[in-house]
């Protein structure tokens, strides 16, 4: 019995995501299928990061997750680095897990320091590429559930894109974060971590900044504060996230649907 996680642009309105899994337990009947999550949008590499993130905090060993999501399409020489491909897939093993995905950056966003052994997948017909997740995903995951050798289906390779994610980082006493991911309920989850944020704060005050509010201390849950106020906490991953209780920090934040910018998140410390 094996478990196999989705994590997709596909949504739910149509039926490619049933068909990918008919064609998983035609072969494998016993297999766990977990949606784990299937409405990235806006082709958004840091969520689809922060979504692969969590499940690889959680699941178990040898457990298989399948990125499909579209990216970009062209792929040239730049700088000694590459831009993302969709013509290739790529496996890899990390934290005893494997990934399979696009060519797209996924593995050095999701950690930085990332320096696992990757390969590409064989495929023949250039028509497979449209329907990747059905057919060269689920063939490759077939194949790794019978723990047959990686590299009976993929070469190594070294070229695969590496992108650059965004730190956070200090200018005098102030501290710029990211918001990377926006949860079904209007969180917002920013880029840094609990011991990264202790680490530069150490015992100093601190006010965090944003267009419309003002939060000097970290809450444990979200009804530490009034209805309808903005709070800060770490939640269950470790990242700082910024939130209303009983509300959308995104509506708070962005209350315009056209408005698709990044929300500047500030900390500033006293002396």
């Amino acid at each position: 019995m094996g478990i196999v996680s989705l994590i997709t642009d596909y949504g739910y309105r149509d039926t490619y995501l049933a068909i990918v899994k008919a064609r998983l337990l035609q072969k494998s009947p016993s297999l766990n299928i977990v949606d784990a999550s299937n409405d990235i949008r806006n082709r958004d590499l840091l969520s689809v990061a922060h979504n692969l993130y969590r499940v690889l905090s959680t699941f178990p060993e040898n457990s298989i997750h399948l990125v499909s999501f579209r990216y970009h399409i062209e792929r040239k020489p730049s700088n000694d680095r590459f831009v993302p491909d969709l013509t290739r897939f790529l496996i890899t093993r990390y934290k005893n897990q494997y990934i399979i995905a696009p060519d797209s950056g996924i593995f050095t966003i999701l950690d930085p320091e990332f320096n696992e052994p990757v390969y590409q997948i064989f495929y023949d017909g250039e028509e497979k590429r449209q329907f990747f997740l059905l057919d060269v995903f689920v063939p490759a995951t077939l194949h790794l559930l019978q723990e047959k050798p990686i590299t009976e289906i993929a070469s190594p390779v070294n070229d695969y894109f590496k992108a650059i994610g965004y730190d956070s980082f200090l200018t005098g006493n102030v501290l710029h974060l990211k918001e990377i991911y926006i949860d079904d309920f209007g969180n917002l989850v920013t880029n840094i971590r609990k011991e990264q944020f202790y680490k530069i704060a150490g015992k100093r005050r601190f006010t965090i900044t944003m267009p419309g509010a003002r939060i000097n201390k970290i809450s444990h849950s979200y009804d530490d504060e009034a209805f309808g106020q903005p709070l800060a906490l770490f939640n269950h991953f470790g990242y700082l996230e910024i939130a209303i209780n009983g509300a959308s920090a995104m509506r708070f934040f962005l209350p315009s649907k056209m408005d698709k910018q990044k929300i500047q998140i500030l900390v500033e410390f006293d002396d």
